[in-house]
């Protein structure tokens, strides 16, 4: 693999992990009662693991903008520090969101070819994250990340870290 290669390689899985980290945090402990966050990020959130399709109703910039706006913000500051990879990294993130869309719906025969590859994840990858107990597969843009998050006990490591400080999952997801 060249250089350039494992650099977007490597970005793109990252960015696949790090969006996972945000959407399990919100999954399972967001608060709607949060300040702006839950209003805009936790509730929509709620509503499409009731309505697997309602985030699919709205377009490009209201499915998208709460990542866009934070991982643009990264990309900028990462870029002006220098850190390439980062920055990289914050501007893949920017399309997680309108990856877990493609997840949920009928795609293109590029896209199903991305997906089949497992280059962008897959609706039968991401059926297994809409299956109780809700506690598993958060990553949402590639087919790679979640088996070996899973395989390593990754998000029952998180799960058991949290509660160390009293964090417990919200009763919904605690009850799946």
């Amino acid at each position: 693999m060249t250089p350039a290669l494992l650099w977007i390689a490597s970005a793109w899985i990252a960015a696949d992990v790090a969006t996972g980290i945000v959407h399990w945090w919100e999954d399972r402990y967001g608060d709607p009662a949060w300040p702006i966050v839950g209003k805009f990020v936790v509730e929509p959130n709620i509503v499409h693991h009731e309505d697997r399709l309602a985030f699919l109703r709205g377009g490009y910039w209201e499915r998208n903008w709460t990542t866009i706006l934070p991982s643009a913000g990264i990309a900028v500051v990462a870029s002006a520090c220098g850190a390439w990879w980062l920055a990289t990294v914050a501007l893949f993130a920017t399309q997680a969101n309108e990856i877990h869309g493609w997840a949920h719906q009928k795609c293109s025969r590029p896209i199903r070819g991305l997906q089949l590859l497992g280059l962008l994840h897959s609706p039968e990858q991401h059926a297994v994250h809409h299956t109780r107990p809700f506690d598993r597969h958060f990553c949402v843009m590639t087919d790679f990340a979640n088996p070996v998050l899973e395989a390593t006990g990754f998000w029952e490591t998180a799960e058991n870290f949290v509660a160390i400080f009293g964090c417990e999952p919200r009763r919904e997801r605690r009850e799946a």
